[in-house]
């Protein structure tokens, strides 16, 4: 006979409790009864019934109480096998969920308030204190807050945690930083260097934590971005001999010099595939798959295969197959005329960069690494809209000139991008 799921294998009742997270932020609630309780925070929840899966019973307490549907995606891990003790006869399990779109918590009637706290925040509320420990946990499944998108290069993180890389050297997550990652999937702009506490930050790459704790690292993670049941953090790589430690306050600053060599690369890459994207309209015979956002085929996302951002300039390899030429887009013309088209592509680039116009990457509101991020610019004749996750100048007066070159490959071209 199968063991019932509302209580555990030495018999203690489950009571479900959720780490509801949103951009960032994790969800507490006041309740309000019984009168012991009233005035108390709370991660929402309630017991398990008889019979009935706890992943389960939290959607449907979640439903009931704060009208939500939810989506049970991992948990958060207690030192009980896995749950929270509470007391002789029960166990507190803290499930990470996420909410369906456009779902917005209502306090009803076990709760008269609710809060999205960051994890700065926590401390804001009086935590009922079964709720404090797990509280203080599930903040520390939350995504790493970064600054990166709007220019930042220095800031202050609270350690989460540190891990032995090699022999030489750890990877140091904090709660919040200014550094930007090396992307596992889309590895086109370096991590950032730079220092935290004064030691040097040799690199700075993509990581997760899986509901075990376990931290994977830049090519080792094994998902996709952006995956719900990992935790996204930013991992520093430093000298094991100058590891911090755990729960410390430390000070991080980004090489400035570095960062502004490939911002200016990386604007001027977007940049340049939009211009590649409008000089090569006339090669299409077909209705492209894809247009940008000024309306031109995108030939740029289309086909290409690689991306690199270096200082000041970027290197881009595009596939023109059978599939291409079947879609409509002549590169044999294209690559028989590519010098013309250089040319008509820096000619509009200039044009451009005249204007100054500012650059910005949109969060969304979004603060953390997972946040859909969009690198916006408007330049004459409909605005620049990529959706990128890397760092950018802020306005293209930091850009004196952006010259380009088209070279023949096996299976295309590869498109050469010079900022000066």
């Amino acid at each position: 006979m199968s063991e019932p799921t509302h209580v555990t294998r030495d018999g203690r009742r489950i009571v479900v409790a959720a780490s509801v997270e949103r951009a960032g932020r994790l969800l507490a609630a006041r309740r309000t009864r019984p009168a012991a309780l009233a005035g108390g925070w709370e991660l929402p929840g309630g017991k398990v019934e008889p019979g009935e899966d706890p992943s389960a019973a939290l959607v449907r307490e979640l439903r009931e109480e704060l009208a939500v549907d939810a989506v049970v995606v991992g948990r958060v891990a207690g030192p009980l096998h896995g749950d929270w003790p509470l007391d002789d006869g029960h166990v507190l399990r803290v499930l990470r969920v996420h909410l369906a779109p456009d779902s917005e918590p209502a306090p009803g009637i076990a709760h008269d308030v609710v809060r999205w706290l960051s994890p700065d925040e926590l401390g804001d509320v009086a935590w009922l204190e079964p709720d404090v420990v797990p509280a203080r946990a599930a903040a520390g499944r939350l995504p790493t807050w970064v600054d990166f998108p709007s220019g930042a290069v220095a800031g202050e993180g609270r350690v989460l945690r540190v891990d032995r890389l090699d022999a030489d050297r750890v990877g140091v997550v904090v709660d919040r930083t200014p550094f930007h990652p090396l992307d596992h999937g889309w590895p086109d702009q370096p991590g950032d260097a730079g220092t935290l506490d004064g030691a040097r930050v040799h690199d700075c790459l993509t990581g997760t934590v899986d509901d075990d704790g376990q931290l994977l690292v830049g090519g080792a993670v094994d998902v996709r971005r952006g995956d719900p049941s990992r935790t996204w953090v930013v991992v520093h790589l430093l000298d094991a001999a100058e590891a911090p430690v755990p729960g410390a306050l430390v000070a991080l600053a980004v090489d400035g010099v570095a960062r502004s060599a490939l911002s200016r690369g990386h604007s001027a890459c977007h940049l340049a595939a939009l211009a590649l994207n409008q000089t090569t309209a006339r090669f299409w015979s077909k209705e492209p798959s894809r247009r940008d956002s000024r309306g031109f085929p995108f030939l740029d996302q289309i086909a290409i295969q690689v991306s690199r951002i270096t200082p000041d300039g970027a290197y881009d390899a595009y596939r023109c197959g059978r599939s291409l030429r079947k879609a409509g887009f002549d590169a044999e013309a294209f690559l028989a005329e590519r010098d013309d088209v250089a040319r008509d592509a820096e000619q509009l680039l200039a044009g451009w960069l005249a204007t100054g116009a500012t650059s910005v990457v949109d969060t969304g509101g979004d603060p953390t690494l997972t946040s859909r991020r969009t690198w916006r610019c408007d330049v004459p004749g409909g605005p620049a809209v990529i959706p990128c996750g890397g760092t950018h100048v802020p306005d293209l007066g930091q850009l004196p000139r952006i010259r380009v070159e088209y070279l023949p490959t096996d299976e295309g071209f590869e498109q050469l991008t010079h900022v000066g």
